[in-house]
């Protein structure tokens, strides 16, 4: 008879269930209850089971896939789709999982492309350097740009030129996390221009 799960959420991530793989296979395996246990499954074998037989079948498609595509570079679409997902806060792992690339194949993507790349302990007052290719001296009226400082996409409401500063603009800051105005100095803001023109919608 099948049992409840302990309260929480149940454990089917990638590294639960390779550990319950490995040690389910193991010369001296655990038991099903104790592998449903780690996943924080009510103890079921016929579920344990089709889990398991799921995963390897996802796994062996996902290593397949991503074999076809080694050493092939990516084509004009798919540098389009890695970096609109990325500007729309996906994470390199999750284009990674999605595309059948490597991590390290995205990231390539990202920085031969100039798109800024997020930090992931972002600091309000040591802001992400620009990349070259994506910086500008000016920007206009209704553009949409990157401000590196509040790590947010951000459209530019309106500018004003000072001697000590050169330009400074106010902007939208268009992530969820801020959704408010802010002022920003040109070097804070990365152009996105060269990205709209490989036809990612920004």
């Amino acid at each position: 008879m099948a049992t409840r799960a302990k309260s929480g959420t149940e454990r089917l991530d990638d590294a639960h269930m390779e550990r319950v793989i490995r040690e389910l296979e193991q010369e001296k395996p655990i038991t099903k209850k104790d592998a449903c246990a780690i996943l924080n499954i009510a103890y079921n074998t016929t579920r344990l089971g089709n889990l398991i037989d799921k995963y390897k079948e996802d796994k062996a498609r996902d290593q397949a896939r991503r074999a076809q595509l080694r050493g092939k570079p990516a084509s004009k679409d798919e540098i389009a789709y890695i970096i609109q997902e990325y500007l729309e806060d996906a994470t390199v792992d999750a284009i990674s999982k999605s595309t059948y690339r490597s991590p390290q194949f995205i990231k390539q993507v990202l920085e031969s492309n100039a798109v800024p790349i997020r930090s992931t302990s972002h600091d309000y007052f040591k802001p992400e350097l620009i990349p070259d290719g994506a910086v500008r001296a000016k920007f206009e009226i209704g553009e949409i740009v990157y401000n590196a400082r509040y790590d947010s996409i951000a459209k530019i409401v309106s500018e004003q030129n000072t001697e000590k500063y050169g330009w400074i603009y106010r902007v939208w800051l268009m992530s969820e996390k801020w959704l408010q105005y802010a002022n920003s100095e040109a070097y804070e803001l990365a152009s996105l221009q060269h990205i709209r023109e490989l036809g990612v919608r920004v």
